[in-house]
């Protein structure tokens, strides 16, 4: 009876039920996500950029004192962790750009590739430190166990970016190893005051920037490198989601200034080159002793191409001239731009890409072998001296600064004033001489006739 009762409400529901739609049943989700969908612009932009960041890791030498037993203090050398930050590589023969502040005090240098930041890492020569700009340039080293050729990552444009578009910051910060953040353009050509130093142009974004993200790319969408990650503001003014990247015209611009061909490879064409006032490159100066003495090659000749390679900046004619091995000739394209404004194309000079003669040239000159002194101290460090250098009282140990009335930092700058030494030239020689001890240092000059 109940259920006789009921009847008539239980067709009424069956009866709903039947003229309702059917919802659609979701399939099940697979269980691995379904990579292909997960796999958005972010995650394809550092598939691609990865394998080129690497950590740069720094150790220095330090000097401690040291109290044996019977009380005699002793000094003994010490090498103990320095900075840690990030880098990019950006030629295939293992140059990597990152921050001078990342390696500013170190002694030694290492570069780890990604999820091998606990390893010893390969280790890495310095071969630009702009401290004006916070830019440092470093070479991996020859080594055991090292390839011939790096993944890398070509260096973009910064002179087209949007307030708001999307960023990818990629480093490894606090030692974690590599990690990715993103955000977005939130200013351009800021300045940002560090220290006694002001530091322009940068580009504003709000993503995470820790310590040990110095020195990695920023990236936008499409893959394109577009800044050198260098700082955040600091966190005593309050100020959240603050950080600055260098922008990459500005780090093609260092590499084409700072890169030469004889410090980067060892080798040159007997030409210093110059950026131009339109951006192009230019000869500065052909050295009288040089591979392109012989060439038909002026001062403020415009190189238009290496071996076929197009160099309208000097990055593209620095890249050009990595790609050279020693000891084999190229094809250098050239234009003269007469006095009346007419452009006239040189025919293909063939100039052999010599070994650089700086040990040659010092020892038949100067009767001096030199190295760089290391540690960014300006100077050339004597490590034995004879010949004209022996008969002024030069010394081992014996840090050249200057010579004539040019600065004297590096063997770079000794090799160019040697192009112009000849034999019985009277040259002026300042050196910084160490007392006995180290403690105090003398400032040195005399004179010497080159042989």
């Amino acid at each position: 009876m109940i259920l006789c009762a009921r009847l008539p409400a239980v067709l009424a529901v069956l009866l709903l039920l039947a003229v309702l739609p059917v919802g659609r049943v979701l399939p099940a989700a697979r269980a691995d996500g379904d990579p292909d969908l997960r796999r958005n612009q972010v995650v394809r932009t550092v598939e691609r950029a990865k394998p080129a960041v690497v950590s740069v890791r720094t150790t220095q030498v330090v000097t401690r004192q040291l109290v044996d037993w019977d009380l005699v203090i002793r000094e003994e050398p010490t090498e103990v962790e320095g900075s840690l930050g990030s880098g990019v590589i950006f030629h295939p023969a293992g140059f990597v750009i990152t921050n001078a502040h990342v390696i500013l005090r170190g002694s030694n240098f290492f570069v780890h590739p990604p999820g091998q930041e606990k390893a010893q890492g390969w280790s890495a020569l310095p071969l630009a430190v702009d401290l004006t700009n916070d830019l440092a340039i470093l070479r991996i080293l020859p080594q055991e166990g090292r390839p011939d050729t790096f993944p890398w990552l070509p260096l973009g444009r910064s002179n087209d970016l949007m307030l708001g578009e999307q960023v990818i910051a990629v480093g490894n910060p606090f030692k974690l190893g590599l990690s990715v953040s993103t955000g977005v353009v939130a200013g351009v050509n800021r300045s940002l005051k560090v220290g006694r130093t002001t530091f322009d142009d940068f580009i504003q974004v709000d993503a995470a920037i820790n310590p040990g993200n110095s020195g990695g790319p920023l990236l936008d969408v499409t893959g394109r490198w577009i800044g050198v990650t260098t700082s955040i503001y600091r966190r005593v003014y309050g100020a959240e989601g603050i950080a600055f990247a260098i922008p990459t015209d500005r780090v093609r611009r260092l590499v084409g200034a700072a890169l030469k061909s004889r410090v980067a490879v060892g080798a040159w064409l007997g030409l210093e080159e110059a950026e131009a006032a339109d951006g192009g490159v230019e000869v500065k100066a052909v050295f009288p002793v040089g591979p392109a003495a012989a060439s038909e090659l002026r001062e403020g000749d415009r190189l238009v191409a290496v071996d076929g390679k197009p160099t309208p900046t000097t990055y593209d004619w620095a890249l050009a001239l990595l790609d050279v091995p020693a000891g084999r000739e190229v094809e250098v394209r050239a234009r003269r731009t007469a006095p009346d404004g007419t452009a006239t194309d040189l025919p293909p000079q063939r100039i052999r890409f010599e070994p650089i003669p700086t040990a040659t040239l010092a020892r038949e000159r100067l009767g001096l072998e030199v190295s760089d002194v290391g540690d960014y101290e300006a100077g050339v460090l004597v490590r034995t001296a004879g010949g004209p250098a022996a008969k002024v009282g030069l010394q081992p140990g014996d840090v050249i600064v200057g010579l004539g009335t040019r600065r004297i930092r590096h063997t770079d700058d000794l090799l160019v004033f040697l192009q112009f030494v000849r034999p019985g030239d009277l040259v002026d020689v300042h050196v910084r001489r160490a007392a006995p001890g180290g403690r105090d240092v003398r400032e040195l000059s005399g004179s010497l006739k080159a042989e």
